[in-house]
């Protein structure tokens, strides 16, 4: 159980003050323990940080599950994934912390992070390809493949997070404007052909 609420507090600080600024004395403090009794769960501050990294993998991976769920049409699951990355940025540290995990990972443990990100990456891709691939974005009038619309879906994601990160919302809200504006002229229906 400390263990649990030592990870809440570590996310939150991590997610405000970033891996440097946050103190294990801080944390120790939020939960109500001394910091020598962070040592009984995790021998440091790097293994604190990083038991969040499987957490929050699990976390985005339940959420893409749910969001891809096939209860309305696929264009529509996309796009409300795309608007949430910012919802769920502003409202949730969990989120805020994660996006910091994505591009600002401590930088001595850039290499264990990544590793496991490639793999969360990996596991989003197949997700949204079981989305795709069973909706009516394929065939479309241009030919893009299921595979090809993963990847622009991919990069959609990894590019709208960059931008609410560096950019801010109104940077974030420009940008999924156009590119929502091409996935959806990219992925017109064939016309039909007339009897």
């Amino acid at each position: 159980m400390t263990a649990a609420r030592l990870q809440e507090a570590a996310l939150v600080r991590f997610a405000t003050q970033g891996f440097d600024a946050a103190s294990l004395e801080e944390i120790a403090t939020d939960v109500g323990i001394k910091k020598p009794s962070i040592y009984a769960h995790f021998r440091s501050k790097d293994a604190l940080y990083m038991s969040l990294i499987p957490l929050m993998i699990t976390a985005e991976l339940d959420y893409a599950r749910a969001a891809f769920d096939g209860s309305k049409p696929v264009n529509k699951q996309i796009l409300a994934y795309l608007q949430s990355i910012q919802t769920r940025y502003e409202e949730s540290p969990r989120v805020q912390f994660w996006m910091r995990a994505l591009y600002t990972p401590p930088l001595h443990l850039y290499e264990q992070v990544m590793a496991l990100m490639h793999v969360f990456m990996d596991d989003l891709e197949v997700i949204l390809k079981r989305a795709i691939q069973r909706s009516d974005l394929v065939p479309n009038a241009h030919k893009l493949s299921a595979d090809t619309l993963v990847m622009t879906c991919m990069s959609m994601i990894d590019s709208l997070q960059v931008e609410l990160t560096y950019g801010g919302t109104e940077k974030f809200k420009r940008r999924l404007k156009a590119l929502w504006a091409v996935f959806e002229a990219a992925t017109v229906q064939r016309p039909t052909s007339a009897p």
